[in-house]
């Protein structure tokens, strides 16, 4: 064989490699706290005010009322908080904060969803039948959720959604309706403090506490379900989300009977939960799916 035709042997196995691990890149789904780039590839709405949010929700016809009613609601992605959501009557800032948050909630939930079906579909057939992909997927996400045994049924405990009631109700709690200082200027919604590995952080006045920051409400968010998902201090709730998935009893008001250790208000803090779940009938969005319109992307020029 000549050089010329060896070269081209050799760049069309290389080409088909290549081709091979970004089909497989695509063909299984990534955990949501490593997606870089979430929203979908639309024009960004630029807004400078949480009024002008309103009236976009508005005119795209997204209410609470008609998402409870239908059980869908459009694609509606706010990728950060404005920095005036008090100056919005309380009725009005409580279903706003609701509103921009509740798709990202959602769309997050969804990604773990997708990830935990393919490693039950995987767990029906034989290791040896596994593509070397699928092998080397398994395998880092096992690392990823710290499962030492290597065994499915210990992940899946782990990898698994969190009730969109529970989600809202941190998320209000935590940011206080969106407007803490953590959550306006770095996507912070749940208190978290900056993890042991680093990353971008804000910190409070003298520097004492460093707070977790994000790029966006979606990696926040992300970031903060993979860390109930993973931190082995929440071993009740994967066992308490497990319980209630067999019963048919999941929901935002049950789970986060686990979340004591969560705040130094422990208990004060679960009932805290418990009544905002309540009294904003936060469980209500458990069962809604985006519907079929062109999605749509709001960003804040704070």
């Amino acid at each position: 064989m000549s050089l010329s035709k060896t070269l081209k042997h050799i760049f069309a196995s290389l080409l088909f490699f290549i081709s091979s691990i970004c089909l497989a890149d695509t063909t299984l789904p990534l955990s949501p706290e490593k997606i870089s780039s979430p929203y979908p590839n639309v024009k960004v709405t630029s807004l400078n005010s949480a009024q002008s949010l309103i009236k976009e929700f508005t005119t795209h016809q997204y209410s609470l009322d008609r998402v409870i009613k239908e059980h869908s609601m459009p694609t509606f992605f706010v990728e950060n908080l404005p920095d005036d959501l008090n100056a919005l009557p309380v009725q009005e800032k409580i279903s706003g904060f609701i509103r921009l948050l509740l798709p990202t909630i959602i769309e997050v939930n969804e990604h773990i969803s997708a990830v935990r079906e393919e490693v039950i579909t995987l767990s029906k057939r034989p290791t040896s039948e596994w593509t070397k992909e699928e092998t080397l997927w398994m395998h880092n996400l096992m690392d990823s959720y710290f499962v030492k045994t290597q065994n499915i049924d210990d992940l899946l405990l782990r990898l698994n959604v969190i009730p969109v009631g529970m989600v809202l109700a941190q998320g209000i709690d935590e940011s206080g309706w969106g407007t803490s200082y953590f959550a306006i200027n770095g996507n912070s919604l749940y208190g978290e403090h900056l993890s042991s590995k680093g990353g971008k952080y804000l910190s409070t006045p003298g520097g004492h506490v460093k707070v977790a920051a994000f790029d966006n409400l979606f990696a926040g968010t992300a970031r903060y379900m993979y860390n109930l998902n993973t931190t082995s201090a929440y071993k009740d709730l994967w066992k308490l989300r497990q319980q209630l998935s067999e019963e048919g009893k999941l929901s935002g008001y049950e789970l986060v009977e686990s979340l004591s250790h969560y705040s130094t208000r422990g208990e004060a803090y679960v009932e805290n939960l418990q009544a905002l779940i309540k009294h904003h009938k936060l469980d209500s969005f458990d069962q809604v799916t985006f519907d079929s319109s062109t999605p749509i992307r709001v960003r804040f020029e704070n």
